[in-house]
């Protein structure tokens, strides 16, 4: 019988890291953090209003000429 619950579901995920490449998992750590840095950058641009929003934009999104 097949253990279905929240054990397997994190034994699988566990292994299928331990299955990657180190070069990988350097690489999904790299866009973890960066996801960790930006969405609360995204979350307080898209919250913001008005000129606000504008200039943390223009952190991410170069406009084009």
């Amino acid at each position: 019988m097949k253990d279905t619950g929240k054990h397997a579901e994190s034994a699988e995920l566990l292994e299928r890291i331990s299955a990657m490449s180190r070069g990988r998992k350097i690489v999904l750590v790299v866009f973890l953090i960066w996801a960790v840095q930006a969405i609360p950058k995204w979350t307080a641009a898209i919250m913001a209003d008005g000129e606000t929003s504008a200039a943390i934009m223009t952190l991410f999104i170069t406009p084009r000429a």
